[in-house]
């Protein structure tokens, strides 16, 4: 599956940004393609997320998932599976097996057809790797209590609608900002996720 990225692009649309209509996160985003242009991601954390699909009524779905609220950098957020990379592990392999142990993808049911930007995430240190993937039939759900408090199944189409594209202004740590978001099932989906998934939908039209 080869394809050009819209990377960058792609996750403007989705930054937070400030009551004037300045994006918060455009200084990082100006670093992220310096440190691109220097090589030099190695000296960052490193996670994965999977956005993995699957075909049920002639549809295409893929599972995200709500966060406990006693996580501490993201609590109640909306979220890919996914986590840390785990020593001496590929990077792609990091994504199936937290799908695996987060809400029981079995490994094995995993084609891996491509891979999204990796997305720096400031406020964890983590730079994210994104992957697809697609599986042949909608997984027996088994989800981990300790990672996850809700599964939200999700329809691709439902997501790509020109009608799923809201920004409110929201408080966040004392400040009123703008914040552009996804929703699914009454489920704001901003901030990394919607990131990754606006470059998704940048691929897919």
């Amino acid at each position: 599956m080869k394809y050009e990225l819209p990377g960058i692009d792609s996750w403007k649309r989705m930054a937070v940004k400030s009551e004037t209509g300045e994006s918060i996160e455009s200084e990082s985003l100006e670093r992220y393609e310096r440190i691109l242009s220097e090589e030099k991601l190695n000296s960052m954390k490193k996670a994965a997320v999977l956005l993995a699909l699957f075909k049920k009524n002639n549809e295409w779905y893929f599972p995200l998932i709500k966060r406990p609220m006693h996580e501490r950098n993201h609590p109640g957020q909306i979220a890919l599976p996914g986590g840390a990379k785990e020593k001496g592990e590929e990077i792609d392999y990091t994504a199936v097996r937290e799908a695996f142990e987060e809400v029981g993808i079995k490994i094995k049911t995993v084609e891996i057809i491509g891979q999204l930007t990796p997305l720096p995430v400031p406020v964890s240190g983590y730079l994210i790797y994104p992957f697809i993937g697609i599986l042949d039939k909608e997984p027996e759900w088994i989800l981990n209590n300790d990672e996850v408090d809700e599964l939200l199944i999700t329809n691709v189409s439902e997501l790509i609608s020109a009608d799923n594209n809201y920004s409110e202004t929201w408080e966040l740590h004392g400040n009123k900002v703008e914040v552009p978001h996804f929703r699914i099932d009454d489920n704001a989906i901003w901030g990394a996720t919607a990131s990754v998934l606006s470059e998704f939908i940048d691929l897919i039209h």
